[in-house]
């Protein structure tokens, strides 16, 4: 009796462990859920506010201060243009693709789109690392050559940003690389809190041969009732300051290097000089 027992004890433990090892795998083969990829915004900052108002600069003497913030916001919008647009774009497609669980807590959105007549196919491959956070890695081969600043470059599974991103879609940061020579170019951090509906973008120039290493671009959304946008830029040793409304985008600028003093610069909804205060 004792025997017989001890049997099914033991043939009862060998079902437990089978089911726990069975349950396993069959949550490895499906996956669960993939994670939320984070919005093209986390990648993809927005210089709108200073292209759109530009053809409105009709006299140089009564818009100096607009005038002014759009020419530095300027340079790191083509900065953007070069670097970040393409993989944003070409990122922004997976959220209308379904992913492919691979095993071992990874996803993988393949597909392909065309842009002037090239074929770009992406692989955008996660991969958990904690109950917090996962990795991203943006893999891009094209048909033939895309255009990369002042010259082209045919890309083949070349990984062009990656990153680790909170699964609360929270924050971001990635590291972006420059395709004609594989090296580091960007490192660009994200943040957004979703109950205040603040958010936080920085790209920051990573790249040890380029002569404004360290340098950066910070923008973000606030609470304020006033100037609830900013951007605060350090570039060539130059710090400028701006605050803008996003509504009537009035704003200011306090940049030493373009007035020669630590004032604020402001000016009205029409983009006309103002004085600060009014």
């Amino acid at each position: 009796m004792r025997e017989t027992i001890r049997i099914s004890k033991f043939l009862l433990i060998i079902l437990l462990i089978s089911s726990v090892v069975m349950n396993g795998c069959k949550k490895d083969e499906d996956g669960g859920d993939p994670p939320d990829l984070p919005p093209q915004s986390a990648l993809l900052m927005d210089f709108s506010a200073f292209q759109e108002n530009k053809a409105a600069l009709k006299s140089v003497e009564t818009k100096w201060n607009f005038l002014q913030a759009s020419i530095i916001v300027a340079v790191w919008d083509v900065i953007a243009l070069v670097a970040v647009v393409v993989p944003a774009t070409a990122y922004a497609e997976a959220f209308k693709h379904d992913p492919v669980y691979k095993g071992n807590n990874s996803w993988e959105w393949a597909y392909s789109i065309m842009a002037n007549q090239i074929e770009i196919s992406a692989r955008l491959v996660s991969r958990r690392i904690s109950n917090e956070q996962f990795t991203l890695k943006f893999y891009v081969s094209t048909s033939g050559p895309i255009q990369y600043g002042q010259g082209s470059v045919t890309l083949d599974d070349f990984l062009w940003f990656e990153g680790t991103v909170r699964y609360d879609g929270t924050e971001a940061d990635w590291t972006l690389y420059e395709p004609v020579n594989a090296k580091e170019y960007l490192a660009i951090s994200w943040e957004k809190d979703f109950e205040e509906d603040t958010w936080m973008i920085n790209y920051e120039i990573i790249n040890p041969g380029d002569p404004e290493n360290g340098s950066y671009i910070e923008q973000g959304h606030t609470t304020r009732t006033d100037y609830n946008a900013y951007f605060v830029i350090d570039y060539a040793d130059k710090t400028t300051e701006i605050e803008w409304e996003t509504t009537g985008y009035s704003g200011r600028i306090k940049a030493e290097h373009s007035f020669g003093d630590t004032n604020w610069h402001c000016w009205d909804e029409n983009q006309m000089d103002i004085e600060c205060g009014k």
